[in-house]
Protein backbone atom coordinates (compact mmCIF):
# COMPACT_ATOMS: atom_id res chain seq x y z
CA UNK A 1 0.00 0.00 0.00
CA UNK A 2 1.17 3.53 -0.75
CA UNK A 3 1.98 5.62 2.31
CA UNK A 4 -0.36 8.46 1.40
CA UNK A 5 -3.22 6.03 0.73
CA UNK A 6 -2.83 4.54 4.20
CA UNK A 7 -2.72 8.01 5.76
CA UNK A 8 -5.94 9.05 4.01
CA UNK A 9 -7.77 5.86 5.03
CA UNK A 10 -6.91 6.34 8.69
CA UNK A 11 -7.52 10.07 8.57
CA UNK A 12 -11.17 9.31 7.75
CA UNK A 13 -11.35 6.67 10.50
CA UNK A 14 -9.83 8.99 13.10
CA UNK A 15 -12.15 11.80 12.10
CA UNK A 16 -15.19 9.50 12.30
CA UNK A 17 -14.59 8.77 16.00
CA UNK A 18 -14.03 12.40 16.91
CA UNK A 19 -10.24 12.67 17.08
CA UNK A 20 -9.64 16.41 16.72
CA UNK A 21 -6.34 16.46 14.84
CA UNK A 22 -6.36 13.20 12.87
CA UNK A 23 -3.61 13.99 10.38
CA UNK A 24 -1.23 15.32 13.04
CA UNK A 25 -1.75 12.25 15.20
CA UNK A 26 -1.26 9.84 12.29
CA UNK A 27 1.93 11.55 11.21
CA UNK A 28 3.18 11.55 14.81
CA UNK A 29 2.61 7.80 15.17
CA UNK A 30 4.25 7.10 11.81
CA UNK A 31 7.31 9.04 12.93
CA UNK A 32 7.51 7.49 16.40
CA UNK A 33 6.46 3.90 15.74
CA UNK A 34 7.53 3.31 12.13
CA UNK A 35 10.59 5.56 11.95
CA UNK A 36 9.12 7.58 9.11
CA UNK A 37 10.03 11.23 9.82
CA UNK A 38 7.56 13.95 8.88
CA UNK A 39 9.83 15.20 6.10
CA UNK A 40 9.93 11.70 4.60
CA UNK A 41 6.15 11.38 4.79
CA UNK A 42 5.65 14.66 2.96
CA UNK A 43 8.31 14.08 0.31
CA UNK A 44 7.48 10.42 -0.37
CA UNK A 45 3.71 10.19 -0.62
CA UNK A 46 3.87 7.32 -3.10
CA UNK A 47 6.28 5.27 -0.99
CA UNK A 48 5.24 1.61 -1.04
CA UNK A 49 5.10 0.03 2.40
CA UNK A 50 6.12 -3.61 2.60
CA UNK A 51 3.59 -5.96 4.17
CA UNK A 52 5.44 -6.27 7.48
CA UNK A 53 5.71 -2.52 8.00
CA UNK A 54 2.16 -1.91 6.78
CA UNK A 55 0.82 -4.43 9.30
CA UNK A 56 2.85 -2.91 12.12
CA UNK A 57 1.67 0.61 11.30
CA UNK A 58 -1.97 -0.47 11.11
CA UNK A 59 -1.73 -2.13 14.53
CA UNK A 60 -0.40 1.10 16.03
CA UNK A 61 -3.08 3.22 14.37
CA UNK A 62 -5.80 0.75 15.36
CA UNK A 63 -4.78 1.20 19.00
CA UNK A 64 -5.54 4.91 18.67
CA UNK A 65 -8.91 4.02 17.13
CA UNK A 66 -9.66 2.31 20.46
CA UNK A 67 -8.97 5.68 22.15
CA UNK A 68 -5.62 4.61 23.55
CA UNK A 69 -3.66 7.84 24.13
CA UNK A 70 -0.66 8.60 21.97
CA UNK A 71 1.75 8.55 24.91
CA UNK A 72 0.52 5.08 25.89
CA UNK A 73 1.04 3.77 22.38
CA UNK A 74 4.63 4.99 22.22
CA UNK A 75 5.22 4.34 25.96
CA UNK A 76 6.87 7.68 26.62
CA UNK A 77 6.15 11.33 27.20
CA UNK A 78 7.98 14.65 27.24
CA UNK A 79 7.68 16.45 30.58
CA UNK A 80 9.14 19.94 30.65
CA UNK A 81 12.45 19.54 28.83
CA UNK A 82 13.06 15.82 29.26
CA UNK A 83 11.57 12.47 28.32
CA UNK A 84 10.15 9.77 30.58
CA UNK A 85 8.95 6.24 29.93
CA UNK A 86 5.42 5.17 30.88
CA UNK A 87 3.84 1.87 31.85
CA UNK A 88 0.29 0.67 32.64
CA UNK A 89 1.16 1.05 36.34
CA UNK A 90 1.82 4.77 36.10
CA UNK A 91 -0.36 7.82 35.65
CA UNK A 92 0.54 9.84 32.57
CA UNK A 93 1.67 13.25 33.88
CA UNK A 94 -0.37 16.14 32.55
CA UNK A 95 0.97 19.25 30.87
CA UNK A 96 -0.44 21.51 33.60
CA UNK A 97 1.50 19.63 36.28
CA UNK A 98 4.65 21.20 34.83
CA UNK A 99 3.43 24.47 36.36
CA UNK A 100 4.19 23.06 39.82
CA UNK A 101 7.91 23.49 39.19
CA UNK A 102 7.39 27.05 37.92
CA UNK A 103 5.40 27.92 41.05
CA UNK A 104 8.17 26.65 43.32
CA UNK A 105 10.73 28.69 41.36
CA UNK A 106 8.51 31.79 41.48
CA UNK A 107 8.36 31.57 45.29
CA UNK A 108 12.15 31.75 45.33
CA UNK A 109 12.36 28.50 47.25
CA UNK A 110 15.76 26.83 47.54
CA UNK A 111 14.92 23.47 49.11
CA UNK A 112 17.69 21.22 50.40
CA UNK A 113 15.46 18.23 51.18
CA UNK A 114 12.47 17.40 48.97
CA UNK A 115 9.80 14.70 49.39
CA UNK A 116 7.32 13.66 46.71
CA UNK A 117 4.44 11.45 47.78
CA UNK A 118 3.04 9.14 45.09
CA UNK A 119 5.77 9.70 42.52
CA UNK A 120 4.37 7.41 39.80
CA UNK A 121 6.61 7.75 36.75
CA UNK A 122 8.93 10.06 38.68
CA UNK A 123 8.36 13.01 36.34
CA UNK A 124 7.92 15.67 39.02
CA UNK A 125 10.75 14.61 41.34
CA UNK A 126 13.08 14.30 38.35
CA UNK A 127 12.14 17.82 37.24
CA UNK A 128 12.81 19.12 40.76
CA UNK A 129 16.15 17.28 40.96
CA UNK A 130 17.17 18.82 37.63
CA UNK A 131 16.08 22.27 38.86
CA UNK A 132 17.60 22.16 42.36
CA UNK A 133 20.92 20.47 41.69
CA UNK A 134 22.11 20.44 45.31
CA UNK A 135 18.85 19.11 46.78
CA UNK A 136 18.47 15.68 48.32
CA UNK A 137 15.22 14.15 47.07
CA UNK A 138 13.00 11.33 48.32
CA UNK A 139 10.18 9.88 46.22
CA UNK A 140 7.64 7.41 47.59
CA UNK A 141 5.02 5.23 45.96
CA UNK A 142 2.91 2.29 47.11
CA UNK A 143 3.43 0.43 43.82
CA UNK A 144 6.71 -1.47 43.36
CA UNK A 145 6.36 -1.45 39.57
CA UNK A 146 5.88 2.32 39.52
CA UNK A 147 9.02 2.77 41.58
CA UNK A 148 10.96 0.50 39.26
CA UNK A 149 9.98 2.66 36.29
CA UNK A 150 10.64 5.90 38.20
CA UNK A 151 14.16 4.67 38.99
CA UNK A 152 14.70 3.88 35.31
CA UNK A 153 13.50 7.36 34.34
CA UNK A 154 15.80 8.93 36.93
CA UNK A 155 18.71 6.92 35.56
CA UNK A 156 17.94 7.92 31.98
CA UNK A 157 17.88 11.57 33.07
CA UNK A 158 21.06 11.26 35.15
CA UNK A 159 19.63 12.23 38.54
CA UNK A 160 19.84 8.90 40.39
CA UNK A 161 22.44 10.29 42.79
CA UNK A 162 19.94 12.90 43.99
CA UNK A 163 16.83 10.74 44.47
CA UNK A 164 16.05 8.04 47.03
CA UNK A 165 13.04 5.89 46.07
CA UNK A 166 10.97 4.33 48.87
CA UNK A 167 7.97 1.97 48.69
CA UNK A 168 5.33 3.02 51.21
CA UNK A 169 1.83 4.46 51.51
CA UNK A 170 2.04 8.25 51.68
CA UNK A 171 3.73 9.23 54.98
CA UNK A 172 3.61 5.83 56.69
CA UNK A 173 7.34 5.45 57.30
CA UNK A 174 8.17 9.11 57.86
CA UNK A 175 8.11 9.62 61.64
CA UNK A 176 9.31 13.22 61.43
CA UNK A 177 9.15 15.70 58.59
CA UNK A 178 12.67 16.99 58.02
CA UNK A 179 11.86 18.18 54.52
CA UNK A 180 11.90 21.75 53.23
CA UNK A 181 9.46 20.90 50.46
CA UNK A 182 6.73 18.24 50.29
CA UNK A 183 4.72 17.75 47.11
CA UNK A 184 1.85 15.46 46.14
CA UNK A 185 -0.59 15.01 43.29
CA UNK A 186 -2.90 12.42 44.87
CA UNK A 187 -6.00 10.85 43.28
CA UNK A 188 -8.73 13.49 43.48
CA UNK A 189 -11.58 12.41 41.19
CA UNK A 190 -14.83 11.45 42.92
CA UNK A 191 -15.64 7.76 42.54
CA UNK A 192 -19.00 8.45 40.90
CA UNK A 193 -17.32 10.57 38.21
CA UNK A 194 -14.82 7.94 37.03
CA UNK A 195 -17.24 6.33 34.55
CA UNK A 196 -17.90 9.71 32.90
CA UNK A 197 -14.24 10.39 32.08
CA UNK A 198 -12.86 10.29 28.55
CA UNK A 199 -11.90 6.77 27.39
CA UNK A 200 -8.26 7.88 27.14
CA UNK A 201 -8.31 8.46 30.90
CA UNK A 202 -10.64 5.89 32.46
CA UNK A 203 -9.36 2.94 30.42
CA UNK A 204 -5.65 3.73 30.31
CA UNK A 205 -4.67 5.57 33.50
CA UNK A 206 -4.51 3.25 36.54
CA UNK A 207 -7.66 3.56 38.65
CA UNK A 208 -5.57 3.85 41.82
CA UNK A 209 -4.17 7.11 40.44
CA UNK A 210 -7.63 8.53 39.66
CA UNK A 211 -10.11 7.52 42.36
CA UNK A 212 -10.13 9.90 45.32
CA UNK A 213 -13.13 8.32 47.03
CA UNK A 214 -16.68 9.58 47.50
CA UNK A 215 -15.73 13.26 47.85
CA UNK A 216 -12.41 13.10 46.01
CA UNK A 217 -10.66 14.14 49.22
CA UNK A 218 -9.74 10.79 50.80
CA UNK A 219 -6.03 10.98 50.02
CA UNK A 220 -5.73 14.65 50.98
CA UNK A 221 -7.26 13.87 54.36
CA UNK A 222 -4.84 10.99 54.93
CA UNK A 223 -1.77 12.96 53.88
CA UNK A 224 -2.68 16.15 55.72
CA UNK A 225 -3.54 14.26 58.91
CA UNK A 226 -0.10 12.64 58.67
CA UNK A 227 1.50 16.08 58.39
CA UNK A 228 -0.29 17.58 61.39
CA UNK A 229 2.14 19.05 63.90
CA UNK A 230 5.10 17.40 62.14
CA UNK A 231 6.22 20.18 59.81
CA UNK A 232 9.28 22.30 60.33
CA UNK A 233 8.46 26.01 60.57
CA UNK A 234 9.75 26.66 57.07
CA UNK A 235 8.44 23.51 55.38
CA UNK A 236 6.40 24.21 52.24
CA UNK A 237 3.68 21.77 51.15
CA UNK A 238 2.35 21.79 47.58
CA UNK A 239 -0.73 19.88 46.45
CA UNK A 240 -2.14 19.54 42.96
CA UNK A 241 -5.94 19.59 43.24
CA UNK A 242 -9.13 19.21 41.25
CA UNK A 243 -10.67 22.41 39.86
CA UNK A 244 -13.39 22.51 42.56
CA UNK A 245 -11.36 21.44 45.60
CA UNK A 246 -9.43 24.55 46.62
CA UNK A 247 -11.67 25.55 49.52
CA UNK A 248 -11.93 22.04 50.95
CA UNK A 249 -8.21 21.29 50.74
CA UNK A 250 -7.36 24.70 52.20
CA UNK A 251 -9.70 23.99 55.11
CA UNK A 252 -8.06 20.61 55.73
CA UNK A 253 -4.63 22.24 55.76
CA UNK A 254 -5.63 24.91 58.24
CA UNK A 255 -7.20 22.28 60.50
CA UNK A 256 -3.77 20.60 60.48
CA UNK A 257 -2.16 23.88 61.58
CA UNK A 258 -0.78 24.72 58.14
CA UNK A 259 -1.92 28.30 58.40
CA UNK A 260 -0.46 30.17 55.41
CA UNK A 261 -1.99 29.00 52.13
CA UNK A 262 -2.24 30.27 48.58
CA UNK A 263 -4.04 28.91 45.52
CA UNK A 264 -2.42 28.93 42.08
CA UNK A 265 -4.17 28.51 38.73
CA UNK A 266 -3.55 26.47 35.58
CA UNK A 267 -3.56 27.44 31.90
CA UNK A 268 -7.37 27.37 31.82
CA UNK A 269 -7.51 29.65 34.89
CA UNK A 270 -8.81 26.84 37.10
CA UNK A 271 -7.54 26.40 40.67
CA UNK A 272 -4.86 23.71 40.31
CA UNK A 273 -2.33 23.99 43.14
CA UNK A 274 -2.37 24.91 46.81
CA UNK A 275 0.82 25.93 48.57
CA UNK A 276 0.81 25.77 52.36
CA UNK A 277 3.37 26.71 55.01
CA UNK A 278 3.83 28.35 58.39
CA UNK A 279 6.61 30.53 57.01
CA UNK A 280 5.10 34.01 56.83
CA UNK A 281 7.82 35.21 54.44
CA UNK A 282 6.88 32.89 51.56
CA UNK A 283 3.98 34.81 50.02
Amino acid sequence: MELDNLINIYKKKFKAIGIKNPLSEIRFLLAEMAELPLSFQIMNKNFILNKTKECFIKKSLDRRLKKEPLDRIINKKVFRDFEISLSPDTFSPRHETELLIDIIISLNLKPNNILELGTGSGAVIIALAKTFLSANCVASDINHNSLKLAKKNAQNNRVTDQINFICCNWLDIFVNSDFDLIIANPPYIRTEVIDTLEPEVKFYDPIIALDGGKTGLDCYKEIILGLKNKLKDKTVVVFEIGFDQALNVTKLMKEANIMQTKTFYDYANHPRFIVGTNNTNIF
